[in-house]
């Protein structure tokens, strides 16, 4: 999140619960099979399971998942698999307190790994850990959230560094490439295997013999996979992002609002507008959104 801080949108600006229950049912019914609530944080919201508990009792949905920074999964996590919610993703890129807190800025590491506690207890798995290697500031905890994660039965996914106006270290000096974190997990687990993971999307993951977790790598800037992205963002002010790395949206909330009877025509849209790759990284975030307003 950006170190100043964000304006929030008024009430009127967001989508409603309904409104993104049309959407959903709309998607559903052009072959759409899996929902993942993101954010900034999904948690925040009121009635969050509520909008699970909705989308869910949509015919043609499957997996319902959620990207979260964990904090609140100890209050939420039984109620949020009780309402429909299938997995969690959670961002953690050091076990560190001290880089937890200056990464994060909020909360106490303990909270994450209580919530993580409370999401297995509840079910919410396969779970997968989100961590965005860093040079200078994390890479070092490579083998260390490695051993964690394998450990403890945890999916750990390593991100590669993107160039986002929104972050307070400079890319070119914090990229690390995905070989360069591959050689290192190779080196430091020579028997790594390769594996399938449900909802494991873009990321290559791997298993050690014996032991629970897994390891993956997300390499979206070394090594693109834009020809198998299969992935359509809806933002809070109801907007269709066809792509991550790209300005280009289509406007739903208006149609919805304008009272059309479906929306299908407006998703078609946003689907032919998926660019074959997204070219031009350095300018990424950097003269549109912030990565936490499109759910990045």
């Amino acid at each position: 999140m950006p170190e100043k801080g964000i304006e929030s949108l008024s009430h009127t600006e967001i989508l409603r619960y309904e409104e993104i229950e049309r959407i959903v049912r709309a998607a559903a019914k052009l072959g759409v099979g899996s929902v993942r609530l993101t954010g900034g944080e999904p948690l925040v919201r009121p009635g969050i399971e509520d909008l699970i508990s909705a989308i869910s009792a949509i015919d043609g949905i499957e997996d319902i998942a959620m990207t979260t920074n964990g904090l609140l999964l100890e209050k939420f996590a039984p109620r949020l698999a009780d309402a429909g919610l299938n997995r969690v993703n959670i961002s953690l890129d050091t076990l560190n307190p001290e880089r937890y807190a200056y990464v994060s800025r909020c909360g106490r590491i303990e909270e994450v790994f209580t919530g993580i506690e409370a999401a297995l207890a509840a079910g919410l798995s396969p779970l997968k850990i989100n961590a965005v290697i860093i040079r200078g500031f994390n890479d070092d905890e490579i083998i260390p959230l490695s051993e964690w994660a394998l450990n403890n039965g945890l999916n750990l996914r390593f991100i590669e560094f993107m160039p986002v106006q929104d972050s307070s270290m400079h890319f070119d000096d914090g990229f690390l490439s995905s070989d360069e974190i591959r050689t290192v997990v190779r080196d430091a687990f020579p028997g790594l295997g390769e594996s399938t993971i449900l909802g494991s999307g873009p990321s290559t993951c791997g298993r050690v013999e014996g032991r629970p977790g897994s390891l993956g790598i997300i390499e979206a800037v070394s090594h693109e996979f834009c020809a198998s992205c299969n992935r359509i963002r809806l933002t809070a002010d109801g907007r269709l992002r066809p792509c991550l790395f790209s300005d280009d949206e289509v406007d739903i909330k208006s149609a919805l609002r304008n009272d059309a009877d479906d929306v299908s025509d407006v998703l078609l849209k946003a689907v032919s507008l998926k660019p074959s790759s997204h070219s031009g990284f350095g300018k990424v975030c950097r003269d549109g959104r912030l990565m936490h307003e499109i759910g990045g």
